[in-house]
This record gives structure tokens, C-alpha cells and sequence, in this order.
């Protein structure tokens, strides 16, 4: 899409605003009546939005049970190992980098391709949309896009740095008081032995990225339309089970 069409866009947004404006202007004055008023919508405190919130999730979300302190010790530093410093700003600006890179390389056609634009109104020819990079496109109209480009993108991995900084510690204590329950000291030395390696050490680093590359994206994405073909014998077994449950009830009755 191009600039100018945003800009109409937003033109035509504002169409309305304007003509009742000037409609307000030149209608003749009249005696003002009483506004009537709205029934005032109590609005939550966010320090109690925050509060409820955290007793639901506690309810959900119970915390387990206290692990033993010297396989919690061997957890937390196997955490570093699994989830290490910077590992979620990483991942993050990769994907925005990617994601970003990926958009610019696009033209228009790819853009109509995916989304049919809208038909030409009458006595308007049809436009031939461009097959230009959006890259080329945003350059030659602002000689500076590429370093506002480049800007963005710094301000994105500082950004996400910040949150990593903050995310990052709870996350590790999450990871170790759960491997703590579910692996011994002799399971946890074997994949700390694994994560020390130069491999380990590239697996635990790159594993929460790898989340967000095409391949997996795509993979996960081509599992939808099998998914759906699902859908009528799901119907069918929970119309089944629905009336299996209702059935209990009456004989209960």
C-alpha cells in the first residue's frame, strides 16, 4: 500500500468530522438544552485490576511444591545454561529484523496477490500495481528511510533488552524450581554436561528463536487446514458426549 493511499484514507476518515463541523457553524442558534447524562462507568483502580488479576492466576497457577534446596541450586545454574543472558532479545530482534526485511522486499503486486485491492470505480482505470521493492519505493520518496530504517531497528534491540533484563531472571526461577521436581541431580549434571559443549551452548541459545523462524511458523501453520477437516467429527463426538452427560443426569435423577 502506498503512502498516499493511507493518507487518503485518512482523509476520508475525516470527511465526516469536518461536514458536521461546518454544519454546527451554519445552522442558527438555538436555545441550548440540557446535555442529558451518561451514567457515569465506574472505572477499576489498576492497582486492583493488578490485584484480581493476581488471584486468578494464583488459583490457576498454584505454586508447587517447595523442591529440595541443593537440586534447586543445580536447577538455577542449569537454567543459565538453557535460557542464557540475552537469549530473549535475541530471539525477539530476529524476528522483527526478519519479519521487517521480509515486508520491504515485497511490492505492491505481492501485496494484491494477497489481497485483492478494490475494484476502480466507474469510468477509472484500473492501476497496475507496481512491482517495485517497498524498500526502493519508501527510498526514493525519503532519501533518509534506510537510516530511519536502521534507527528503528537499534531502538527495537534496546527495547528488548530491557524487557530480557526483566523477563529473563523470572523466567530462570520458573525453569529451575520446575527442573528441579522433574529431574535428579544425576539428570540434570547429564544435561548440564550436554548444554557445556560448544553445541549445548549454541542449542541453548538459539532454542526460544527457533520458535519464531519461517520454517516452524509455516509448519505449524500448514497443520490449520487439516485441523478444520476435523471440526464435523469433533462436532459430532461432543454432540455425542453432550448428550452421554445428560443422560447421567437423568438416570442420577
Amino acid at each position: 500500500m502506498r503512502i498516499r493511499h493511507l493518507l487518503a484514507a485518512a482523509a476520508i476518515l475525516a470527511v465526516p468530522v469536518t461536514a458536521t463541523a461546518t454544519a454546527t457553524a451554519a445552522a442558527p442558534t438555538r436555545p441550548a438544552r440540557p446535555a442529558a447524562k451518561a451514567p457515569a462507568k465506574p472505572e477499576m483502580d489498576p492497582v486492583q485490576a493488578m490485584a484480581m488479576m493476581t488471584k486468578v492466576f494464583d488459583k490457576l497457577f498454584p505454586a508447587g511444591p517447595e523442591p529440595d534446596p541443593a537440586r534447586l541450586a543445580a536447577a538455577r545454574s542449569l537454567s543459565f545454561r538453557t535460557f542464557p543472558k540475552g537469549a530473549y532479545a535475541e530471539a525477539m530482534n530476529g524476528f522483527v529484523d526478519g519479519m521487517a526485511d521480509r515486508v520491504l522486499a515485497m511490492s505492491e503486486k505481492d501485496f494484491a496477490d494477497m489481497v485483492p485491492p478494490t475494484p476502480p470505480k466507474k469510468g477509472q482505470k484500473a492501476k497496475e500495481p507496481s512491482t517495485l521493492p517497498l524498500r526502493e519505493m519508501l527510498s526514493a520518496k525519503d532519501p533518509q528511510f534506510d537510516a530511519k530504517l536502521a534507527a528503528g531497528k537499534a531502538f527495537a534491540k534496546t527495547m528488548f533488552v530491557k524487557f530480557g533484563d526483566v523477563m529473563e531472571p523470572k523466567f530462570r526461577e520458573g525453569m529451575a524450581r520446575s527442573m528441579a521436581r522433574k529431574f535428579d541431580a544425576k539428570q540434570m549434571a547429564e544435561i548440564d554436561a550436554f548444554l557445556a559443549t560448544p553445541t549445548g551452548a549454541l542449542y541453548g541459545r538459539q532454542m526460544l528463536g527457533m520458535w519464531f523462524e519461517p520454517d516452524v511458523m509455516r509448519s505449524t501453520f500448514s497443520a490449520f487446514p487439516e485441523m478444520i477437516k476435523l471440526m464435523p467429527d469433533l462436532m459430532k463426538d461432543a454432540a455425542a458426549f453432550d448428550q452421554a452427560m445428560k443422560g447421567d443426569g437423568a438416570a442420577k435423577k
